[in-house]
């Protein structure tokens, strides 16, 4: 028994099994194949495939600029020229290979869990539990709910600006320990380049004071006098985006991109405050677990709901509980104010980010729950030894397992969308990107038996989306598609000329559509003609 305590009480032991499971959990990634965004930051982004040459450019433009041009940039804009630069530098050495692609992701990960283990071993938790550093990371590499951030690849962004967040804590804390300037700018300097991979490093400007009232004995005044200098740098970053982007906040008239759009001002509201409880809920009981969360699958909750009741008690419970605990320090109230900090700003309350609620949102604010975990944990390991142990146990192996499964799900789209259309049926994304997949595969596929029953599957889904949201113009297109590949000329027509009414007049893929379906029509009505069936010529040749 002494000679387990004194393994697991050794530091590297710590360690290494944490960098073993962080790798060891996510192998699977290894074998997938780009899935859903990675067309946005790496298959199919112009920008990047310039390798080094297109840097100058990523540096200048919106983050969809190399995928759109800029005609779909989201409300707010996305600037974030260092994931797309670290992108182009893989694209320059490796060309598309999302083997590469997920190894780094892996590595990535397995870098920030040492660093963030070092962090709480070393200066957070100093004073408190030995082990509570380790559990908290051991959860975290266990969670489920991280799996989105790791088998994508486009959500390398999180990764890279969570290491450099910790860079910038760690020379922080020096910095205060030997008040060096040297150690002040790179602290700033990792900052700046954390607000330049992605947004959420925006936070850590209360983060910071946080973490140094709570655990580095320092005062509120000194804590508070901390987020000074990232506030500054946080005004640098916000000057260089406005002057290259501008600055929006107008929401998108598309209810995918614009999950509010339907809402009144108070079911707004009320769906908001339900969401931060439904991100709670997630961590807690990370299943099932989907790519999307957005229209029709996530309701809007109205203000006298008990959903909006139990919420809004929930969250001002906890608000309440931290502002009364706040002086004492208690560790609780730290992890209900992090959570707040690091959520909020994607929480739809500021700005429109373009989604109700998205997974990988959680891999910052997640860090709280695995702390409240780990704390309760080892006050009840104290008392009832085998007990806790028993159920931690069974957490550590029910999470292990669904990150497994839930990694190869996420091995391509046909795998990840079939998987998730039957976690979220109602939702018009997942559908319409169902019978998407359907069309590729029925175009791809050489026995026409098998080709037209995924045409006619193509159809269901699309059918489907089409009657939870009539309005979206790709929905038209996919199902003309698939009524094309059916040789229902009539019906490809009609969705496809609702889709030109839909779709931009500068869409030159609609207009590419009709006239290639309008040849299509001409030569079916010669064919009747020269059958002599004349009626039947005579609609082809309307419809043309």
């Amino acid at each position: 028994m002494a000679t387990y305590q004194n393994f697991m009480l050794s530091t590297k032991h710590q360690l290494i099994i944490l960098l073993f499971l962080a790798i060891g959990l996510n192998f699977n990634t290894l074998f997938n194949e780009y899935a859903m965004d990675d067309v946005v930051v790496i298959s199919k982004n112009t920008l990047v495939q310039k390798g080094i040459k297109g840097i100058p450019e990523i540096l200048t433009t919106d983050f969809f600029y190399g995928i759109d041009k800029g005609k779909n940039a989201l409300p707010g804009g996305r600037y974030r020229p260092i994931s797309l630069i670290v992108f182009a530098l893989e694209y320059q050495l490796f060309g598309l290979n999302p083997f590469v692609g997920h190894l780094i992701n892996v590595l990535l990960f397995a870098l920030l869990i040492g660093l963030l283990f070092r962090l709480l071993k070393k200066y957070i938790f100093i004073e408190h539990n030995q082990y509570l550093a380790f559990v908290t990371c051991l959860l975290f590499v266990v969670h489920p709910i991280h799996t989105e951030v790791i088998a994508n690849i486009k959500s390398r962004d999180e990764l890279i600006a969570f290491i450099l967040l910790l860079a910038t804590s760690f020379s922080l804390i020096k910095y205060a320990e030997k008040k060096s300037l040297r150690l002040l700018f790179v602290a700033l300097f990792c900052f700046l380049l954390a607000l330049l991979t992605r947004e959420n490093a925006v936070p850590f400007i209360g983060i910071a004071p946080l973490v140094s009232y709570f655990f580095l004995n320092r005062s509120v005044k000194k804590s508070i006098l901390l987020s000074i200098p990232l506030l500054a740098v946080f005004a640098a970053y916000m000057t260089i985006r406005v002057v290259l982007l501008g600055f929006t906040n107008s929401a998108k008239l598309d209810i995918l991109n614009s999950p509010f759009l339907y809402a009144s001002t108070s079911q707004a509201f009320a769906t908001k405050v339900f969401i931060l409880v439904k991100y709670i809920w997630l961590m807690a009981i990370p299943y099932p677990l989907s790519f999307d969360y957005g229209f029709n699958e996530l309701q809007y909750v109205d203000i006298l709901s008990m959903q909006f009741i139990l919420s809004a008690l929930l969250l001002l419970g906890l608000i309440i509980y931290s502002v009364f605990t706040f002086n004492k320090k208690s560790i609780f109230s730290f992890c209900i104010i992090f959570y707040f900090i690091t959520i909020f700003l994607f929480s739809n309350f500021i700005i429109d980010i373009g989604a109700p609620l998205a997974e990988r949102l959680l891999f910052q604010p997640s860090m709280a729950f695995c702390i409240v975990v780990a704390v309760i944990y080892l006050k009840v390991e104290k008392k009832f030894n085998l007990l806790a142990k028993s159920f931690l146990l069974i957490i550590l192996i029910l999470f292990s397992t669904k990150t497994i499964l839930r990694n190869a799900e996420w091995k391509n789209n046909e795998s990840l969308y079939f998987a998730d259309v039957n976690t979220v049926p109602n939702s018009v994304r997942a559908n319409m990107y169902v019978g998407r997949e359907y069309c590729r595969k029925a175009q791809s596929e050489k026995n026409k038996e098998l080709q037209n029953e995924y045409f006619q599957k193509a159809v269901s889904f699309d059918e489907k989306a089409l009657k939870l949201y009539p309005h979206y113009l790709y929905i038209y297109q996919n199902l003309g598609t698939a009524y094309l590949g059916l040789q229902d000329y009539f019906k490809a027509a009609d969705n496809w000329i609702q889709w030109s009414n839909l779709a931009s007049i500068s869409d030159s893929a609609a207009k590419k559509g009709l006239d290639l379906l309008s040849d299509i029509l001409y030569n079916e009505g010669n064919k009747s003609y020269k059958k002599g069936n004349v009626p039947a010529a005579i609609e082809f040749y309307k419809k043309s």
